[in-house]
């Protein structure tokens, strides 16, 4: 049920090029706004953060149960298909990133910078006249950005199914909209704390499906760090993962300058990487089905 439950997900990303037809937040919003003025929970950020999540995620798993006693096992698929997409991120990446590229080969550094701005998220903006700086914010943005909309939410379904899926994308939806303070600060701790496993389980996969003796080594030297942020870690997979990239593996025409097209490269690399990774993460997924794990 995993596998088909993926798989239609998928099939309807495809389809819409997002889940933005299901992709609506406002009641969770909603739910956090009406928390956060709550005197009770004022000053206690853990009971505000569990207070937040957990009654949606019980409510899907009840949910879940319901639909399938009443539907049997195509509607628990459907349903569940429907929920794993509102968990997936929010945006269409290949356009975000195609969009990026483009105005990078053309030189243009302002619309670049627009294009990737969801990318970009906290980071801090890079100067105007450095092209450089702002290329290696865009890669490590794009890669956790990849990371959190898919990877973590995959990680959580084949894990905890349905319920985990939900908690991970609302936990990073509530870390988005807490306010500055203590309550912003355990939502982030949290949210590292859900991301430590999947994004070595990523690192892992990206070893295999890119240059394995570099990232293997990065895989090693992160496997037990309690101090790098998520995103610093996916970086260092990264650089081990992507150590064969040049920039004549850009697509980009011949009339692109050589840094252009070297900065290029590193991206467009990047989105190979992950889509072999995926796929490794699915024909895995098929495999544990065939041999009924």
């Amino acid at each position: 049920m995993a596998l088909f439950t993926v798989l239609l997900a998928l099939g309807l990303v495809q389809f819409w090029g997002s889940g933005a037809p299901l992709h609506r937040d406002d009641w969770f919003h909603w739910w956090c706004g009406r928390l956060f003025g709550r005197g009770e929970l004022q000053g206690h950020p853990e009971r505000m953060l569990a207070v937040a999540v957990l009654p949606p995620v019980v409510a899907a798993a009840i949910l879940m149960v319901l639909v399938e006693a009443a539907l049997g096992g195509l509607g628990a698929l459907l349903l569940g298909a429907l929920l794993l997409l509102y968990c997936l991120g929010r945006g269409n990446f290949n356009e975000m990133v195609s969009s990026y590229l483009r105005n990078w080969y053309q030189g243009d550094l302002e619309a670049a910078r627009k294009a990737a701005a969801p990318l970009l998220r906290e980071l801090p903006e890079a100067p105007a006249d450095e092209p450089q700086v702002l290329h290696e914010q865009v890669f490590r943005g794009a890669a956790y950005c990849a990371f959190e909309r898919l990877f973590a939410v995959l990680f959580w379904f084949l894990l905890l199914g349905i319920p985990g899926a939900v908690m991970y994308r609302l936990s990073a939806l509530y870390a988005d909209a807490a306010p500055e303070g203590g309550n912003r600060e355990t939502a982030m701790r949290w949210l590292w704390l859900l991301e430590w496993l999947p994004v070595r389980a990523m690192g892992f996969s990206f070893a295999i499906v890119g240059n394995f003796a570099g990232c293997y080594r990065a895989w090693r030297q992160c496997l037990t760090c309690r101090e790098r942020s998520t995103p610093e870690v996916l970086e260092i997979y990264l650089e081990g993962a992507l150590g064969g990239i040049d920039a004549s593996e850009c697509s980009a025409g011949v009339e692109v300058a050589e840094g252009q097209r070297a900065c290029g490269a590193q991206l467009e690399g990047l989105q190979a990487l992950l889509s072999r990774a995926l796929l490794l993460w699915i024909t895995v997924l098929a495999l544990l089905v065939l041999f009924d794990f």
